[in-house]
């Protein structure tokens, strides 16, 4: 089978006859620079410098099914918070750091980008805090270079067989919100009155996800990336998750869904509490990806034959473990994901200090033994 073939036959959710029909995905973003021999500031400068770290990563440690078709650069002017960037405030080889602080203090700024919209608000506030700061022309051009490296990434991808993750990435306007008002903040600001913030999730998630839809479905795209990055446990209680998260986020699964788009929820931290959520929405309509946080086992009980799932092996087994110690994790994984709806993959990002060694061990576990 072929890369494509096996992610298509993982969300399918079949069963597997070998565990070499089990698709494999490293996420390294930054971790090519490392393994290329190249700095963090030359992967993050553009696209061509990170598709040449790609390419000399992959010929070491060998041919992977799917990788995140990003590049470091626009992951981070994407994220939407005022970012560190290696080369310019920290060394060449540091990983770029993200900034969290409050960005407004006063909670009457929700009802401003309530009137202002949501589209027009946040414009106005990435031009604020990039570093030089820009006018929101110079945003929309940001993120048309976004667009065009995306391309650039997916012909790369395609050339060599790989399968891209996703095909567009959103992040819903909860989670913005809690990042750009900051935890301890937000949090406080859903405890005293949450009706401002909902409100604008109410008007303004359908619009967005509409204008989302179109253009994914112009590109012929399938599977888009949601980083519901403050959505879980670590964030959020239970109770809240239930009475104001998760009809939003059902809500953007199901249209997605209906317009031929399947969610890949990028489900960093502890997921587990909310898991069985997932199956309230259209069996096989996501793929939640695991960083290690939750249990992976017993995720695999509640949503097998339900949703996929993709995961996890952790970042510490990839710096700290042996190759031997990773295998035999890998086995487990593999074993427990037969039944299919299951991706091997590394839990979130390949730290920048793996041993290359570990990464190999487990690219090498889905060969027949």
């Amino acid at each position: 089978m072929n890369s494509h073939e096996k992610f298509e036959k993982m969300l399918s959710l079949e069963a597997y006859h070998s565990r070499d029909e089990i698709p494999v995905c490293p996420m390294m973003l930054t971790t090519v620079g490392t393994i290329a021999g190249m700095t963090q500031k030359e992967i993050c400068e553009n696209i061509d410098n990170w598709l040449t770290a790609l390419d000399k990563t992959i010929a070491r440690i060998g041919h992977p099914d799917a990788l995140m078709p990003t590049c470091p650069g626009d992951t981070i002017f994407t994220m939407g918070l005022p970012a560190k960037k290696p080369g310019v405030e920290l060394d060449d080889q540091a990983l770029y750091q993200f900034i969290e602080k409050p960005y407004f203090d006063d909670p009457s700024e929700y009802k401003k980008i309530y009137d202002m919209g949501w589209n027009n608000w946040y414009f106005s506030y990435m031009a604020d805090i990039q570093n030089p700061k820009m006018t929101m022309q110079e945003v929309g051009a940001r993120y048309h270079l976004v667009g065009e490296n995306l391309g650039k990434s997916f012909r790369y991808l395609y050339q060599n067989g790989i399968e891209p993750e996703a095909h567009a990435f959103i992040y819903p306007i909860y989670d913005n919100l809690s990042l750009i008002r900051s935890m301890g903040e937000f949090a406080c600001d859903m405890y005293e009155d949450a009706g401002p913030i909902m409100d604008i999730i109410h008007k303004y998630q359908p619009l967005d996800d509409e204008q989302n839809i179109q253009r994914i479905k112009a590109t012929r795209g399938t599977r888009v990336w949601n980083a519901a990055m403050r959505s879980s446990a670590v964030f959020a209680s239970p109770a809240l998750f239930n009475e104001y998260i998760w009809p939003n986020m059902k809500a953007m699964i199901l249209r997605y869904y209906e317009a031929g788009i399947q969610t890949v929820l990028h489900a960093d931290a502890n997921w587990f509490p909310m898991l069985m959520h997932f199956t309230e929405v259209p069996r096989g309509s996501m793929l939640i990806e695991l960083d290690g946080a939750a249990d992976i086992f017993a995720a695999y009980d509640i949503l097998q034959g339900y949703q996929a799932i993709r995961g996890d092996v952790p970042a510490t087994m990839f710096a700290y473990s042996s190759p031997e110690e990773v295998s035999e994790y890998c086995d487990k994984l593999i074993a427990m994901g037969m039944n299919g709806g299951f991706m091997l993959a590394s839990g979130c990002e390949i730290p920048l200090n793996a041993k290359i060694e570990n990464i190999k061990a487990m690219m090498d576990s889905v060969k027949s033994k």
